[in-house]
């Protein structure tokens, strides 16, 4: 996305060079349920891999706990720990991480949104930036 913002900031300094050094960008806030979701994932995993050296006396080490639950067991005996494993750590985070890319790209000139990849759902091109600087009443010193 870095790359993206540099192109835009270029184009608009080329097409409105007063605009120049004031062209920021900053990340899209990460949706917090998505955070949530990544710590939790990432305390499964850390689990799971104490749980693989330590074996099933993990449990007697967990407080308030008296012995492996029956999932555990159950899980051991049906040949789905492997499966679970890689789900755990292969495909959960790429779920996870799905939802933390928000794909956000707006453009703001004096607090005003010229253009937003949310609204249109794909990046601008010369055209879309060009429209949203006439919006403000701004002309393109290139056209």
């Amino acid at each position: 996305m870095a790359r993206n913002f540099q192109e835009v900031g270029r184009f608009l300094q080329a097409h409105y060079p007063d605009l120049e050094g004031r062209i920021k960008g900053e990340n899209y806030p990460v949706p917090e349920a998505a955070m949530i979701a990544a710590s939790l994932v990432k305390y499964l995993q850390m689990f799971a891999l104490v749980a693989t050296f330590f074996g099933d006396a993990i449990w007697s080490y967990i407080p308030f706990v008296r012995g492996p639950p029956s999932w555990y067991y159950g899980m051991k005996e049906s040949g789905m720990a492997m499966p679970a494993l890689v789900c755990l750590f292969l495909i959960v985070p790429t779920v996870v991480q799905s939802y933390q890319t928000t794909g956000a790209f707006e453009i703001i000139v004096d607090g005003a949104v010229i253009f937003s990849k949310l609204e249109i759902g794909r990046m601008p091109n010369g055209d879309d930036l060009v429209r949203g600087m006439a919006t403000l009443g701004m002309k393109s010193v290139l056209i």
